[in-house]
Formats: structure tokens, sequence, C-alpha cells
């Protein structure tokens, strides 16, 4: 069942709520609402899998509200997400995304392997799943 939008929900309708992605794969649990100070509407939410680092959605990803909880268009990148190149050799983990300040897109992913860490851009990204692809090495 589709929460109605055509009236007011309160935080605490958000709050703890699962998130699924496009693939109605769990990405987490609603920790907060984001509100953008200019126009107080929602900008996002911050949303945290069990024992995973807290990560950021913009609203874009939103598709739609349901009892069960908050389903998006599009599969998120995580923390601790698996980041792979074209050829499936591991690259290492994300340990932090890098989000334009005004416009809440990503810019950049930093991945760290054992040994050491880089930084990715958006536009290297080719594929999101399971693991991250990107086309450099």
């Amino acid at each position: 069942m589709t929460v109605s939008l055509n009236k007011y929900l309160t935080s605490d309708q958000f709050i703890g709520k699962t998130v699924f992605d496009n693939k109605e794969r769990d990405c987490g649990k609603v920790k907060s609402l984001q509100i953008d100070p200019k126009n107080f509407a929602i900008s996002g939410i911050t949303a945290k899998k069990r024992l995973g680092k807290e990560y950021f959605l913009s609203r874009e990803y939103f598709e739609e509200i349901k009892k069960s909880g908050l389903y998006l268009n599009s599969t998120p990148i995580k923390p601790n997400d698996k980041v792979v190149d074209i050829k499936g050799n591991n690259l290492g983990k994300v340990i932090q995304m890098n989000l334009n300040s005004d416009t809440n897109k990503l810019e950049s992913l930093e991945i760290k392997s054992r040994f050491k860490s880089r930084v990715i851009r958006s536009d290297d990204i080719v594929g999101i799943g399971k693991k991250i692809t990107v086309k450099c090495s």
C-alpha cells in the first residue's frame, strides 16, 4: 500500500523505515531526515544498515513510500560496497562518498584496499549492483 503523498507526513513516519533499492534489497533503515535550510523541504535522508556506516541518499533516489518502507528508483552506493574494475579485479571498498555541497550529486568515491586508498571520479563508475564497477584500474 502506497502512503498518500497528498497529506503531510511526520518525521516519525520516516525514521526507522526500511530502505529498499530498485531490486527490493534491504539497504538499511532511515536514521534521520536532511532538511534544505533554504526551502525547508526534505533534501534527503541518512540511512544505516546494521553495523555499517551512515550514508546520505538525496531525494532524487526516492521512488515511493509504502507501509513496508521507502523504495528507491536505483541501487545506492553505500560505505563498504566492493569496487571492481571492468575486468572484475578487486580494487577495494568504499570508505567515503564525496558529494557536491550545492547539488548533493556524487562527485567521487574514496576507496581503500589493504595498503592504499584512492579517489574514483563519479564519471568513471560504469555499473552499480552488488559491486560497483569502474573503468579505471
